[in-house]
């Protein structure tokens, strides 16, 4: 009976053990867009996504009339398995993008935005990364730095 009492006390030991995996990440506050972090043309935002434990992130900014938009998201990890999605005020969707795994970079844009406030949606699907953003409001290919600093 000892024998078989000791058994069972070892498979809910492992068990328990077993289910109480480390997380990747931990949320930080950011995970619906009400929190939103606030990104700011010519300056780089950075962030971690991981699938278990901070899944979600959110960055927000304003645009004034109608310019094109360009976001760079750079990948300290890869690998990871990542969707990048643009939205309006009111969540619809303006633009997606997934990851391409091994890309160090993924951009949406040049996309034409109008007045208002849109968010920038990161969606760790597995694995985790640490990243940067980089916003451009104006087209960086003919404005150069003048992109930049949008709103004087």
């Amino acid at each position: 009976m000892n024998d078989r009492r000791r058994g069972l006390e070892w498979f809910w030991l492992i068990a328990v053990l077993g289910a109480c995996r480390t997380p990747e990440g931990e949320a930080t506050g950011d995970e619906v867009r009400s929190a939103a972090i606030e990104i700011v043309p010519g300056s780089i935002v950075d962030d971690k996504v991981a699938a278990r434990g901070d899944p979600v992130d959110f960055k927000r900014f304003q645009v004034g009339p109608l310019t094109p938009c360009t976001i760079n998201v750079y990948w300290d990890n890869p690998a990871i398995d990542a969707h990048l999605s643009l939205r309006d005020q009111f969540g619809g969707l303006v633009a997606e993008l997934a990851h391409a795994n091994g890309a160090p970079k993924d951009t949406i844009g040049p996309i034409p935005l109008k007045d208002g406030t849109f968010f920038l949606e990161i969606t760790a699907k597995k694995g985790a990364s640490v990243y940067s953003v980089e916003l451009f409001l104006g087209d960086p290919e003919t404005m150069g730095s003048e992109a930049v600093p949008w709103p004087e």
